[in-house]
């Protein structure tokens, strides 16, 4: 059964990056693995944005949901963006 598309979640999705593992980096939190993307999109479609899958993983980030907004660094290598949201 095919999962429905997300329609606010804008950005880079799972479908359009082909490499077998994709790295997911949170250097403040000492997190650095590599995820298969089969297995993502297995469990979340492909059509699952990067944001939302970056959602999941940082749910219980204590930096995600600060008085200053997400300061949480957690982020995918394989899309450019070097430090976090924030690109600090």
């Amino acid at each position: 059964m095919a999962r429905p598309e997300p329609v606010n979640d804008l950005g880079p999705r799972l479908k359009d990056h082909r490499e077998p593992l994709i790295e997911f980096i949170c250097r403040p939190c000492h997190r650095h693995c590599a995820l298969e993307r089969k297995l993502l999109v297995k469990a979340f479609g492909g059509g699952v944005s990067f944001a939302a899958i970056r959602r999941g993983m940082a749910m219980f980030c204590e930096r995600k949901q600060t008085p200053e907004g997400d300061k949480c660094h957690a982020h995918f290598p394989c899309l450019g963006d070097r430090d976090g949201p924030d690109g600090s």
